[in-house]
């Protein structure tokens, strides 16, 4: 059986950085035909995969790890274009429900199929039991709250 050696710190931290670099500007570059940042195709997709009655706002907050006010922005962009709607809640006029509207859905659907080739093409080399295992260390990383 192979030993494996990590590799020394900085070595790690650079390759993660160079991967996330690749990878932010494969999506990046996608979602720029489509006028969209990183952040406000994040928004779409969490929205979209959320609960049919919405998101409130403070849960798109917290699915993003970013604050209140940055989420309000994002918003604000998505709703002029129409690609969210936003609902007043009726137990307390301060919150709000945010709900994917049928041409974000169709966005995000396009985009999605676009960045999963794009993806898969430039991961081919990776055999599958490897990305599998990536996107796990991935997961466990994501999940931790320190």
């Amino acid at each position: 059986m192979e030993r494996f050696s990590l590799p020394s710190m900085y070595e790690l931290c650079l390759m993660q950085t160079r991967s996330d670099r690749t990878l932010r500007n494969l999506v990046s570059n996608k979602l720029s035909k489509h006028s969209l940042t990183l952040m406000e195709w994040l928004v779409l997709g969490s929205v979209s995969a959320g609960p049919k009655t919405g998101l409130s706002m403070t849960e798109i907050a917290r699915a993003l790890n970013v604050t209140l006010p940055q989420v309000t922005s994002l918003i604000t962009d998505l709703l002029e274009r129409k690609l969210i709607k936003q609902k007043v809640l009726s137990t307390d006029h301060r919150g709000r429900q945010v709900t994917i509207t049928l041409k974000g859905k169709r966005v995000l659907g396009k985009l999605e199929t676009m960045i999963a080739r794009d993806v898969r093409q430039l991961t081919s080399a990776v055999p599958n039991s490897r990305l599998r295992e990536y996107v796990r260390t991935l997961h466990v990383l994501s999940e931790r709250t320190d």
